[in-house]
């Protein structure tokens, strides 16, 4: 049976399978009939984009080009997790790693704030699913589903060989090590004993994520670009994440210094952080290990590290592909599963 990894992050949504992995950002609009049928037309479009989907005879506008159309409403807790939302995107995704269609399971990724929404998960995506891009008809049975939490899977990604059955860092196994994982609107964290046992004691989302961060450097960034951006309604995420990371901002030709308005757009996250790190994870010495996981410990990996100040800390995986850290992880934990036969 076929199986897609799925991290349906509050930022950007992450998918794997054995052979592929995608990412794409979270976003999603229904369109009217109207306005899809005259976008597809487009010669431009030529009828094969992925962001321009048709699901069970509905249409919409997924990923980047859904972040250009227009305001979108990100749902969260509960209210993301409905057969027409969790469902809608978890299928774009599939439809993105595979071009016919088949039975496939899906082993979906959750904050650990949200493993009282994980029934509800499952629920969104079993059944079947027709697919439409451009002239491309594909048909999707989702059999089976699972859940684990997304810091499990950085931490797999750390722990175990590809097969899932090997380790791949013992060291790690032989501590205890806590694992962070900066998300979009939340920031897990997440205990493990030696032998790589999840302690649940030490389980946490907490509501600090990137996407503050991402809204507050716009607002920084055009208060002091007044001129600038005053014809422009909002500005490209994927470019802000960018400038986040390398304190440059590119757009128009052009590139602006920005790294005082990454610092402000930081400083509330940060100290937030701070506090969590000592009030909940009790500090740098609990811990033998510390692994970062997600796309905003990436953005944020040299910000972060003075706070922890610890010797060891380590990376899910390289850093400009840390985004992917759970799903590839998860992988290997659906293979260590599938092999104790726990699936």
């Amino acid at each position: 049976m076929s199986v897609i990894i799925l991290d349906a992050g509050n930022s950007i949504i992450k998918a794997k399978i054995a052979n592929g992995e995608i990412a794409f950002p979270h976003a999603i609009q229904p369109l009217t009939e109207g306005e899809y049928q005259k976008i597809i037309s487009r010669a431009s479009i030529n009828g094969n984009s992925a962001d321009y989907i048709r699901v069970n005879g509905k249409p919409y506008v997924i990923g980047e080009s859904a972040e250009r159309h227009g305001v979108f409403a990100q749902r969260s807790g509960a209210a993301r997790y409905t057969r027409d939302y969790y469902g809608i995107l978890a299928i774009a995704a599939l439809a993105r790693l595979y071009e016919r269609g088949r039975e496939v399971a899906i082993f979906g990724s959750h904050a650990p704030g949200d493993v009282k929404y994980r029934e509800d998960l499952m629920k969104s995506v079993v059944g079947e699913w027709t697919v439409e891009i451009g002239m491309r008809k594909t048909s999707f049975s989702v059999i089976y589903a699972n859940t684990f939490d997304e810091p499990v899977g950085g931490l797999m990604n750390v722990l175990l060989t590809e097969d899932g059955q090997h380790y791949q860092h013992a060291s790690v196994g032989e501590g205890r090590s806590l694992v962070i994982d900066v998300g979009g609107f939340t920031t897990d964290w997440l205990a493990v004993n030696p032998g790589g046992v999840v302690d649940y004691g030490l389980a946490k989302s907490i509501s600090i994520g990137i996407n503050q961060v991402i809204s507050d450097f716009e607002e920084s960034f055009r208060t002091n670009h007044v001129e600038l951006v005053k014809d422009i309604p909002v500005l490209p995420p994927e470019r802000i994440r960018k400038a986040i990371a390398t304190g440059m901002f590119e757009g128009g030709g052009k590139k602006y210094p920005c790294g005082e308005y990454v610092d402000e757009a930081t400083s509330l996250f940060l100290n937030k952080f701070a506090d969590t790190y000592q009030r909940i994870a009790g500090g740098a010495l609990a811990w033998d290990t510390i692994i970062l996981t997600g796309g905003g410990s990436a953005l944020l990996r040299q910000k972060l590290l003075p706070i922890l100040k610890h010797e060891k800390v380590l990376l899910a995986d390289q850093l400009n592909s840390l985004h992917l850290a759970n799903v590839r992880g998860g992988l290997k934990l659906w293979r260590l599963y599938d092999a104790l036969k726990l699936l």
